[in-house]
């Protein structure tokens, strides 16, 4: 009994006398694959930030382990609260900003940035990580006049000058050209961007594939709609600007905001659906199923799930539940399967279809309470 005492008491002065040291090295990684294994055991994000800032209060981290942590979660709110507990206990704190990366939303950057600012009396973390300014040269093109504009407006507000240095900066430190377009590509997501910056983004692409494959991405992003036909100018080549043209003129949702002055996400009203060119090959449909795979984050995916429908504004019932089935989480598969149901070009077997993708009762319940309720 008496060495099981001094066993407890040892112990427990141990882990006290460990969590009370100025943290030097972190988690050896056999531990940190446990501790990282417990946290994404939790079922919600609550639970998940609960569990995650006991074990950063306790043990010391470094910068990528705290971002691995952070990645975990599916909201911002979360990530940000469980990073700023993390900072104490993390060793390379000059590093911390490389927790940026795990952020889905600018604003949630700025407020952790601010927040460390605030902790080193705004003298030792640098603004440089966030774009305060930057050195980068741009091409002689004609740029846009975006802060005059009084045409179609696809989405605001656009992001600010200080938001787009931070992207510039992220998309010219990434050396692996694949990596920089997926980087790229995934900060303009789900933000509106003038096509001034999408301009100066795409050139920091050496390969033309890269920059036509950006040029497409930054159509569902972009401010400024009648004005992206001015991004051709990227295009070192008559055929890739040919063939840029000939994309835009593709998009059945491009041409109806610049014909007729409605915007890019709502190109044709809640409902109606166009019945020019109303139809999604399977081959189209295999390779947006495959984007939206390749999304990482719930939130992500159904943000661009629900542009795809809107600006589609053509899928078939059978379509629409290809996309619910791709979600893991119930309440994201019902908001994909009313947001459909505005936007799909048969309606009368729409019930039948898509609540097939939905597993609770309650959730067909209230499907068919909104489709009755907008026939």
């Amino acid at each position: 009994m008496k060495k099981i005492v001094v066993f407890i008491v040892f112990t427990a002065v141990t882990t006290f006398a460990f969590s009370q040291t100025d943290c030097t090295r972190p988690l050896p990684t056999q531990q940190f694959k446990l501790k990282h294994q417990q946290i994404k055991g939790r079922t919600t994000d609550a639970s998940k930030l609960q569990l995650a800032v006991q074990i950063v209060q306790t043990y010391c981290f470094s910068s990528e382990q705290v971002k691995e942590i952070a990645l975990l979660f599916e909201e911002d709110k979360y990530r940000l609260q469980f990073a700023q507990s993390a900072y104490e206990n993390t060793i390379d704190k000059d590093n911390f900003y490389e927790v940026y990366d795990a952020f889905i939303y600018y604003s949630a950057v700025f407020r952790l940035h601010d927040y460390l600012s605030n902790k080193t009396s705004g003298t030792t973390f640098s603004d440089d990580h966030l774009g305060e300014s930057i050195n980068t040269e741009f091409p002689d093109y004609h740029y846009p006049d975006f802060r005059n504009y009084q045409g179609t407006k696809n989405c605001s507000p656009y992001i600010s000058q200080r938001q787009f240095n931070y992207i510039v900066n992220q998309i010219r430190t990434t050396k692996d050209q694949d990596l920089k377009l997926d980087k790229a590509i995934r900060l303009i997501q789900n933000n509106c961007i003038p096509t001034d910056y999408l301009m100066k983004i795409g050139s920091l692409f050496s390969q033309e594939d890269d920059r036509y494959a950006f040029a497409k991405a930054g159509l569902s992003s972009v401010y400024d709609i009648d004005q992206y036909p001015e991004m051709r100018q990227i295009f070192s080549t008559p055929r890739n600007r040919s063939n840029f043209a000939s994309f835009l003129a593709g998009q059945a949702s491009f041409t109806s905001s610049s014909s007729s002055s409605s915007s890019l996400s709502s190109s044709s009203s809640r409902g109606e659906v166009s019945s020019e060119k109303c139809f999604v090959s399977q081959s189209e449909m295999n390779s947006i199923l495959n984007t939206l795979r390749n999304e990482s984050f719930n939130s992500t995916r159904l943000n661009a799930a629900k542009h795809i429908i809107e600006s589609k504004n053509c899928l078939s019932p059978e379509q629409i539940k290809d996309i619910v089935d791709l979600f893991d989480y119930e309440n994201s598969r019902l908001e994909i399967a009313i947001v459909g149901y505005d936007f799909t070009k048969n309606k009368n077997d729409y019930y039948t279809i898509v609540s097939g993708g939905l597993g609770f009762d309650s959730s067909k319940k209230k499907l068919l309470n909104y489709i009755n309720s907008n026939p």
